[in-house]
């Protein structure tokens, strides 16, 4: 490590972006880290960063023992706090009492680990709380959205901007009504849902008769890999073992699907 840090012929061994990983040389430097906890992963993810908090997931120094357990914290949490989702829209008045439940809730989840200190679980419990507000905002019901104007352009054969504007006359859901309009009143489309549209369902055929269930699945797939969502340090971690792993850094161990 020490010749990787003094002699530039060794720095393509400390680095390899390509795969998404690389040995972060400041990170070198500490000598009571391990090369786990030097193991960083880039942040870039087509044209936008992939990570929204990624200096400070290189800042957590986390263990593998530790990243494990907050997988499964991340798991537990999202699956048994989701009466929350219900809360994340409401006024401050109301959000404030079932933000200070569900960190307490969320603390509670977190005594069940060992290697979870109390800044990473609020870490964690911040994230869910801005995912699902993001979520509700922008994602939740766009993959219908999306498969009415589909319909509309490939069996109606109508141009993007008159299926926006008929699915937004029509009001199949509801929940995205308030983006279908800001897109129809703003020059060029404010969310730009055109282009989000075009990537969403590209590769879907016309051709094909597909049952609208199926096109609906294939365009929430893509809504997922296309739209998505600042990641977490869920992710991040789970990604980190398993390209530890494929590195001989830490032995192999089962990581949470």
């Amino acid at each position: 490590m020490e010749l990787g840090l003094e002699n530039e012929f060794f720095s393509p061994y400390l680095h390899d972006s390509a795969f998404g990983w690389y040995f972060d040389h400041d990170l070198c430097l500490l000598a009571n880290l391990s090369d786990y906890q030097r193991l960083v992963l880039p942040n870039s993810g087509g044209n936008e960063y992939e990570y929204d908090r990624w200096s400070q997931y290189k800042a957590f120094y986390n263990t593998p023992d530790a990243d494990r357990e907050y997988v499964l914290y991340w798991e537990k949490m999202v699956k048994e706090m989701k009466w929350l989702e219900n809360h994340v829209l409401k006024d401050f008045l109301e959000w404030v009492p079932m933000r200070r439940k569900g960190l307490y809730q969320s603390i509670k989840i977190a005594n069940g680990f060992t290697n979870i200190h109390l800044g990473l679980t609020c870490h964690g419990f911040e994230e869910y709380v801005l995912r699902t507000r993001l979520y509700r905002l922008f994602v939740e019901g766009l993959d219908r959205a999306f498969l009415e104007i589909w319909k509309r352009v490939n069996e109606g054969q109508m141009c993007f901007r008159d299926a926006l504007q008929d699915v937004y006359n029509e009001n199949p859901v509801p929940l995205r009504q308030h983006s279908l309009k800001a897109e129809l009143e703003w020059p060029g489309g404010f969310l730009q849902l055109e282009r989000q549209f075009r990537r969403c369902t590209e590769g879907i055929s016309k051709e094909v008769s597909l049952p609208d269930q199926r096109v609906q699945e294939l365009i929430a797939q893509e809504i997922n890999y296309k739209r998505a969502l600042p990641k977490t340090y869920a992710q991040y971690a789970r990604k980190k073992l398993q390209v530890a792993q494929v590195l001989g850094i830490i032995p192999r161990a089962e990581i949470p699907a």
